[in-house]
């Protein structure tokens, strides 16, 4: 009796002992580390991190409190990290359902699941006023769009060899600097983007 009651606590042990390093997964958790720091005068929020892969913590069991099927920053231009307020993302999934996200002031979109679970491959257009940008191919299976799209100024001949950050107009913004609701942003619009941990 007293050798079983020693062997179930051993046992419970070990389960306790894996449990808590299961609970730890590298390939997410360093996925969040290479984010970066919190930008200053950016609070926790819609505002939060433009440009970065909103994915990394928005998930199920993720570091953030709320989750998203697809999140993401529209800039103004390949030359430029100023977000564009307003832009209407349309998207449509695999099975034909339909979803548009509007920008805030910094350019940044979300969509939580209760608004629309897309079944990927999902293909992606956003228009401002008259200007629209259809995406050249079918977003897979990540909802991040920059897990592709990286956000840093590149130059003219970068934007033709690799993923630039998402543009949709070729330089400034037409109609001039971003504001939200009618009022100004809370943010600066000019984006700072942190520097990230290089993998």
């Amino acid at each position: 009796m007293k050798s079983t009651l020693l062997f179930a606590i051993g046992l419970a042990s070990v389960a306790v002992v894996a449990g808590s390093i299961a609970c730890s997964d590298p390939i997410p958790d360093r996925f969040v580390e290479r984010q970066g720091d919190e930008v200053p005068g950016y609070p926790v929020g819609e505002f939060h991190r433009p440009g970065q892969a909103c994915l990394a913590c928005h998930v199920e069991n993720g570091s953030a409190d709320s989750v998203f099927s697809v999140g993401g920053t529209i800039f103004s231009g390949p030359q430029t990290l100023v977000g564009v307020e307003g832009a209407e993302v349309q998207m449509t999934d695999s099975v034909g359902t339909t979803f548009i996200a509007r920008t805030n002031c910094v350019g940044n979109f979300f969509v939580k699941p209760d608004e629309w679970l897309p079944r990927f491959p999902i293909l992606v257009r956003v228009k401002k006023g008259i200007t629209a940008v259809q995406m050249k191919s079918p977003i897979g299976r990540d909802g991040s769009c920059a897990s592709c799209h990286q956000a840093r100024e590149q130059t003219l001949a970068e934007t033709r060899s690799s993923m630039p950050h998402i543009q949709l107009f070729g330089g400034e913004e037409p109609t001039g600097a971003a504001a939200t609701d009618g009022g100004v942003c809370p943010v600066d619009a000019a984006i700072p983007v942190p520097t990230a941990v290089v993998p």
